[in-house]
């Protein structure tokens, strides 16, 4: 299913304050998800989603949070939990290959509906998961993966479910950012070459998606330098309610294809 979407000229036709707010939107993004653990790539997801077709937005957005990963697990290296994080990336890896098909094969619309409530879901399901204050063994750990796996290959911002898996299996702090971005990224290279075998993925995304991530890699930095002394309970409700109301919107479109 090869794309004919031109994203190079795309963002070539793109004006100076235009541009700008991109890459702010990126740096901004890579800071919210250094600090709190998850939500870049639904932040910048949103953003471009007006301009880009639905099927080509979990392939673009998956360059940036390669970056992004990447770079916050440099930062984070020494509280990488090596064990449970290969552990849970082992499992996910099919059921994330399956996401990726399903991404590929259905329709747009049916896209926009499971964007539009995957997201919803995403944040009512982090909130009882909190609420009930999970706890969970190896088992349980592996049941999260299968579950992280399906749905990182069809929806934005899966990483909330990463995070609650490895916090109620008892890794704190430190531990949960690193392993979660040694997963991610992990994740997100099987994802690449998924795309790519797919045809949702092309050079031009690949380097568009390059551009932007690199911005991220300042973005880490700055995160680690901040996580220490600023809360992440607001960085969370602005994700949230920036991620319903996106979540509404691709609902809308959805109905209206």
């Amino acid at each position: 299913m090869e794309s004919n979407f031109d994203i190079a000229a795309l963002f070539a036709s793109l004006g100076f304050l235009e541009l700008s707010i991109l890459i702010l939107t990126a740096f901004f993004a890579s800071v919210v998800s250094g600090i709190s653990g998850y939500g870049g790539g639904m932040t910048l997801g949103l953003l471009v989603s007006p301009f880009v077709p639905i099927k080509l937005l979990v392939p673009l957005m998956s360059v940036f949070v390669l970056f992004s990963n990447l770079s916050r697990m440099y930062y984070y290296r020494k509280n990488i939990f090596w064990k449970k994080g290969i552990y849970f990336a082992i499992i996910s890896t099919p059921f994330l290959i399956a996401g990726t098909n399903f991404y590929a094969a259905v329709s747009e619309k049916t896209l926009y509906f499971c964007l539009g409530f995957g997201l919803a879901f995403i944040v009512i399901l982090r909130r009882i998961f909190k609420k009930i204050n999970l706890n969970i063994g190896w088992f349980g750990l592996a049941i999260m993966a299968i579950f992280y796996g399906t749905i990182s290959g069809v929806i934005l911002g899966p990483g909330s479910v990463l995070l609650t898996a490895l916090a109620a299996n008892g890794l704190i702090g430190g531990q949960i950012i690193g392993t979660d971005a040694f997963v991610t990224l992990i994740n997100c290279i099987i994802r690449l070459i998924s795309f790519w075998n797919l045809g949702l993925l092309n050079l031009d995304a690949l380097y568009v998606g390059s551009m932007i991530g690199i911005v991220s890699i300042f973005g880490s930095y700055t995160a680690k330098k901040i996580a220490d002394k600023l809360g992440v309970n607001m960085h969370t409700i602005i994700i949230e309610v920036c991620v319903v109301i996106g979540g509404v919107i691709m609902i809308y479109r959805a109905l209206t294809f």
